[in-house]
């Protein structure tokens, strides 16, 4: 079995990135995907580039927090407050479903973009995307960000969670489609993808062997010895549960992925 095992959040603050980089050094992972727009960005691109990580980091769409690249979205009550800055992400049906205009196109795919180049004006390649908050699984803003990716060469971007057992019928239904929209596209790296702990149950449950998956994290800080998750979990203590359980796991890289689904 081949996982990928993702850390979000890379550039939002010196703390996470050293988190990241701890988490690297003892095996933990494979990837990482960064804030364009983080209050870290450069000093977490200069430290890819001091540990050779450079081809293993992605880009960590941000249409949620903080000040956009771009001076068009700032103007977007849709995605930015009247200061500028980007709105939390709220969880509704209009902003599932709601058309983007026209202005509002063009103003999201110039941000992606820029959020793109600031990563490759830096030497990151970015063979794989995801994003803050899962906003690119939102259908409306998803189709979107797959053609700019898809125009700009990143090879793969995230399913929406299909592992687990805490979905409604509904969720199943949306997220089947969307990960079959990814497909379509030639988005798709990998089968499936969730957290630590999902494919921990899956496993002491004897559950079915799965083909390839991409694990996400969020190390936030180290202490006593254990690398720790924004949930509160041990990312190191559940990685050596993870390799106990599946003792074929093979670790990967979106960079060494083939198409998947």
């Amino acid at each position: 079995m081949k996982i990928i095992i993702n850390a979000d959040d890379f550039g939002m603050s010196s703390t996470t990135d050293d988190a990241i980089l701890q988490t690297f050094s003892i095996g933990a992972l494979t990837s990482t995907t960064i804030v364009a727009n983080g209050s870290t960005f450069e000093a977490a691109c200069q430290r890819a580039h001091e540990e050779r990580l450079q081809n293993q980091v992605g880009l960590h769409i941000n249409l949620n927090d903080g000040l956009p690249l771009t001076e068009a979205i700032r103007k977007s009550p849709r995605f930015c407050d009247e200061h500028g800055f980007f709105r939390p992400r709220t969880r509704s049906l209009p902003r599932l479903f709601l058309p983007l205009s026209t202005d509002d196109k063009k103003a999201l795919a110039t941000e992606i973009r820029a959020q793109i180049h600031r990563c490759r004006q830096h030497g990151l390649p970015l063979s794989h995307a995801d994003s803050h908050n899962h906003v690119h699984t939102e259908i409306i803003v998803g189709t979107l960000i797959m053609d700019v990716l898809k125009e700009e060469s990143i090879r793969f971007l995230r399913l929406t969670r299909n592992i687990g057992s805490d979905m409604s019928t509904a969720k199943k239904v949306y997220k089947y489609l969307y990960n079959s929209l990814l497909s379509s596209k030639g988005l798709r790296g990998v089968n499936y993808f969730g957290e630590f702990e999902d494919m921990i149950a899956i496993y002491r449950n004897g559950g079915p062997k799965l083909g390839s998956v991409e694990i996400m994290c969020h190390p936030i800080d180290t202490k006593n010895g254990q690398i720790n998750d924004l949930c509160g979990a041990s990312i190191t203590q559940q990685f050596q549960e993870l390799a106990a359980l599946i003792p074929e796991m093979e670790l990967t890289t979106y960079d060494q992925t083939k198409l998947a689904g």
